[in-house]
């Protein structure tokens, strides 16, 4: 078995194990030797991205822009202004325009990164100025989320982690908006009479360097991209964390960042890197890329029009690159120059201040729309499509496959397909498993292989003829802690003890004592396994269901193998019961939709919906229990529901606010779950709220 290695740490396993899914992992990844095959390769990865930026508009709406004010300074002008890019979603922007034009000119689409002030910010100004006095014509645009568009604008605002993440049920995840919205600033560009619509250029540092990469690959409009600071290789992020932004769910499954390089071909491609950079934006992962691109500009017969930088500096846009940049464009805009850097024209940023479209958060237009408004909405339009209770059984019985077979799709995702299949309540000749006692102690710890290259520890601590209680370990508990609960880890073991039940307590990956030592980001715990998980298309929930799902396969096979526990002890029995309190409550609900082996569920504290009932921003929940495009199938009241009519009982729930549910929030997200067991008559097997002093109760019942 794929037990720990002396002095291997349980989450030093599991950092490993997701490094693995790297296509990298598997041996050297090389380029295609042929056009067509680049063509058929980049067909693919096309629909790859396709599927990871999620839904957008069939057809794009009005622009409409407004000119809200200018500022006018020697030789150039800014412009505040914003346009649509969707139905009732407003991009705040600044326009630099040199003054007087005539005729059309040049232009530049200027996207941002992580800095202070967004679009605003000191380190992004000086391109934009600079170019101005050029002859360019530039568009500055705030992210979705990040400067006006944040939730409180001003100075550090930040999209990423849980702010960012709450899109992901949804289906339209922040990669994809940016990307949606670069496109419309393109648009909105093009539709400018001073603008040569045949000369256009995005450059952008960091984040912007990010969303660079993916204008360049997906906007042949673009004559040519400069990404800054923000290229290495997909797999170095899994070595890292990175913004909710940055992460491109299942990306590793069908691409390689030199794909999205390679995109960009024949059109002027410059990547900078910074010497002093992080690992995933380093020259040394940057080249593998860019080498990889390369082939595709040779085939096409343009190898001059990729080009590498390497600056000696940190993390920025400094003055090095940004003259890089000019002369980059003068080449490939204006036909002017070799394309060597070309000194910046003496300047002066603005306060960040005068840029501003409004003056603060309470004066903007109801479209200037934040990111846990857009989930809201987006949620809400995803619930209203789910199925209706069907009116008889045998409708429901239909509607549970489906939806039972789709959420399996989306919660195992890229599993390979001998584990898709072997997980949903089967026996596996795979199960590899140690049971030992440590000293004199009256438990049995069992070392469990769920999968090649994952062993986690679960333990016995009591037998009991009547079943066998699977307590869920520990739990991901957000680094500001939780809201509080009803019932407690102790209240539930002491209750199911007193009707003769067994506790397993069940060892799941990437928590507890497998938990990898990262740090939390933004108060997130499981921040960069979450994001790690998607990148390979395995999401954390769907491992921590697979996990448990595997326990159940392992001590079936022991029990009808008669093994004995080294205690002496019978060993555990079946039914089994799965009781979670906090944020595993959903990998309860989740695995006992999928297997019919669980025979009840007893859940307090879990996540309440996966929307949100309010405009604030999402808090206390950890990354690893929210699944990309999970809404399309089904919330968290349809999941409860595909365990009917077997016993479900909800003590209390929280809500993605962090807040504990209010008895009407309660009643009102689970009423699908309540009338789907009214429709099978097993209403009293339903429990929605408890307090501890009736879990004996409705244990024994």
């Amino acid at each position: 078995m794929n037990s720990l290695a002396e002095n291997e740490k349980p989450g030093d396993q599991f950092v490993q194990f997701i490094r693995q899914r790297a296509p990298s992992a598997r041996g050297a990844i090389e380029p295609p030797t042929t056009l067509k095959d680049w063509d058929q390769r980049l067909a693919d990865v096309k629909e790859g991205l396709r599927r990871s930026f999620g839904r957008m508009p069939e057809q794009p709406c009005p622009l409409d822009p407004v000119i809200l004010g200018t500022i006018l300074r020697d030789g150039y002008a800014i412009d505040r202004l914003t346009f649509q890019s969707r139905p009732g979603v407003l991009v705040t922007a600044n326009l630099y325009r040199p003054d007087p034009l005539v005729g059309r000119a040049p232009a530049l689409l200027s996207v941002h990164g992580h800095w202070a002030w967004a679009r605003m910010d000191p380190h992004v100004q000086p391109r934009c100025i600079a170019l101005a006095k050029m002859g360019y014509v530039v568009l500055c645009v705030d992210a979705f989320g990040a400067g006006e568009r944040a939730i409180e604008p001003g100075a550090g605002t930040y999209h990423g982690a849980l702010v960012g993440a709450s899109l992901w049920p949804t289906g339209t995840p922040l990669i994809g908006l940016q990307v949606y919205d670069n496109r419309r600033a393109v648009d909105y560009l093009i539709s400018r009479p001073d603008v040569d619509a045949t000369k256009l250029a995005i450059t952008g540092a960091s984040g912007g360097g990010n969303q660079t990469l993916y204008a360049g690959a997906t906007d042949d409009r673009l004559a040519a991209v400069v990404p800054v600071c923000g290229i290495g290789t997909y797999e170095s992020y899994l070595s890292a964390a990175c913004c909710v932004c940055e992460v491109n769910v299942g990306g590793l499954t069908y691409a390689v960042t030199g794909d999205l390089l390679a995109m960009t071909a024949p059109r002027a491609l410059m990547v900078v890197n910074a010497t002093r950079d992080a690992f995933q934006f380093s020259v040394e992962e940057a080249k593998k890329s860019i080498d990889y691109a390369r082939e595709r500009y040779r085939l096409l017969g343009q190898p001059d029009r990729i080009r590498h930088v390497a600056v000696e500096s940190g993390h920025d846009y400094n003055r090095a690159m940004r003259e890089a940049l000019y002369g980059w464009l003068e080449k490939w805009l204006r036909n002017k120059g070799d394309g060597s850097p070309i000194p910046e024209p003496e300047l002066k940023v603005e306060d960040p201040a005068t840029l501003r479209c409004f003056p603060d958060g309470p004066s903007r237009p109801k479209a200037v729309v934040t990111i846990p408004q857009f989930a809201r909405q987006e949620g809400n339009l995803r619930l209203a499509a789910l199925p209706k209770v069907p009116d008889h059984r045998e409708r429901w019985q239909a509607e549970a496959i489906r939806m039972s077979n789709g959420f399996r799709d989306v919660i195992f995702s890229q599993y390979p397909p001998t584990i898709r299949d072997t997980v949903l309540g089967g026996t596996s000749s795979t199960i590899r498993g140690e049971i030992s006692r440590r000293d004199d102690s009256a438990l049995d710890h069992v070392a469990l292989t769920t999968e090649p290259g994952i062993t986690v520890i679960g333990t016995i601590v009591s037998t009991g003829k009547q079943g066998t209680v699977l307590y869920l370990g520990d739990e991901p508990t957000p680094a500001n802690g939780g809201p509080p609960r009803v019932l407690s880890k102790q209240q539930l073991q002491s209750s199911t003890q007193e009707s003769n039940l067994g506790w397993f307590e069940v060892g799941l990956r990437a928590v507890g004592p497998n938990k990898p030592s990262t740090a939390p980001v933004v108060g997130v715990p499981d921040h960069n396994e979450a994001e790690w998980c998607l990148w390979v298309g395995r999401p954390l929930l769907g491992q921590w269901v697979q996990d448990t799902i595997r326990w159940m396969n392992a001590l079936d096979e022991w029990r009808l193998a008669e093994r004995p526990l080294p205690t002496g002890r019978p060993f555990p029995a079946r039914p089994y019961i799965l009781c979670a309190t906090g944020p595993l409550s959903l990998v309860a609900l989740a695995t006992a939709a999928l297997d019919p082996r669980v025979d009840a569920v007893f859940i307090s504290g879990g996540l309440v919906s996966f929307v949100a009932e309010s405009d604030r921003s999402w808090s206390k929940v950890p990354m690893g229990i929210i699944a990309p495009n999970i809404l399309n199938i089904a919330d968290i009241a349809q999941i409860a529901g595909l365990i009917a009519p077997r016993k479900l009982v909800i003590a209390d729930a929280a809500t993605p606010e962090g807040e504990r549910a209010t008895p009407e929030r309660l009643r009102s997200a689970f009423s699908w779950t309540r009338r789907i067991y009214a429709l099978l008559g097993a209403e009293r097997k339903f429990i929605l709220g408890a307090e501890p002093d009736q879990l004996s109760t409705i244990v024994e019942s």
